[in-house]
């Protein structure tokens, strides 16, 4: 999916999107000079009607483990 640049109130860089993201989802954002990167979204920081703001990361989110483990006994 495509994002573009949106400066969030808290004063660092986030993306807008118009589709309903979830975090953990690549999205590759576009600059004004037409250069694209790859990021991650994060956590949601506002939505509007038709568009996300979202907090981004760079870094390849961690797969989810298959099965969990119990560190005391379920009973």
């Amino acid at each position: 999916m495509s994002a573009t640049w949106y400066k969030l109130k808290s004063g660092s860089w986030g993306v807008k999107i118009r589709h309903d993201g979830k975090p953990g989802e690549s999205v590759v954002v576009t600059n004004k000079k037409g250069e694209e990167k790859l990021v991650f979204l994060v956590a949601r920081a506002a939505k509007f009607d038709d568009a996300q703001l979202w907090e981004i990361t760079t870094d390849e989110p961690e797969t989810a483990p298959t099965h969990k483990t119990l560190d005391e006994e379920p009973f």
